[in-house]
């Protein structure tokens, strides 16, 4: 599906790319740069919905936050899960795994689903 607007839309494809880049360093046994890359791709679909909806491109992981928040105290439904799985995936991917260099088991699942984030995020923009 596509979005609205082209830079969202470009967002999401730089969102899959970066879970294609993910998925590929874990292959390799890289789980710190995956846990990066699955955080970006998250960060990435986040942005692309708060653009798509708002029309307010938000540049800093604070400001996606903003938005992404804002828009699931507006909406409720979806979009709070949307912000759940966000937060869920900066705490584990970035601040524990990538920042911190912990590494937790679930890791791996944390990285692929953030293809389902993608999607979701896809879908509530659209």
């Amino acid at each position: 599906m596509a979005l609205k607007n082209a830079e969202a839309e470009a967002l999401i494809q730089d969102a899959r790319d970066m879970l294609a880049e993910g998925e590929r360093r874990l292959s390799l046994g890289d789980w710190r740069d995956a846990a990066e890359k699955g955080w970006l791709a998250v960060c990435n679909a986040t942005a692309a919905a708060v653009l798509d909806v708002t029309g307010v491109h938000s540049q800093t992981s604070a400001d996606i936050n903003a938005g992404l928040r804002k828009l699931a105290l507006e909406r409720y439904g979806e979009w709070v899960e949307l912000r759940r799985r966000h937060s869920d995936v900066a705490h584990h991917l970035y601040s524990q795994a990538f920042y911190n260099g912990i590494y937790d088991d679930d890791i791996p699942d944390l990285v692929r689903g953030a293809a389902d984030y993608i999607a979701l995020a896809e879908e509530l923009a659209g």
